[in-house]
């Protein structure tokens, strides 16, 4: 599996956006109360975890609950944590 390094240093940037309609989008941000933004959010993480275990599925069809468990967390969170929620579950 191939990693795409990120440093997030153009993480805001929309090349795709008018300047206008950039500033209209973000007005709109501004003008969303808090608690739609906060379920707005939960709702996309449990999409993209919902995405992320499905294709780790396909592509690991013999995968047991831990190893798809380690796969989920190193593609997520990174090998620190994946390595440590292994050497845990090998240690039971």
């Amino acid at each position: 599996m191939s990693r795409v390094k990120h440093d997030g240093a153009r993480a805001n940037e929309q090349t795709d956006t008018t300047p206008r309609a950039r500033e209209r989008y973000l007005a709109r941000l501004r003008e969303t109360p808090g608690r739609e933004k906060l379920q707005r959010a939960f709702d996309l993480s449990a999409r993209v975890r919902g995405a992320v275990m499905a294709e780790l599925e396909r592509s690991m069809p013999l995968a047991t609950k831990d190893e798809l468990a380690v796969a989920f967390l190193r593609r997520l969170y990174g090998d620190e944590l994946a390595d440590k929620f292994a050497a845990r579950r090998r240690a039971r």
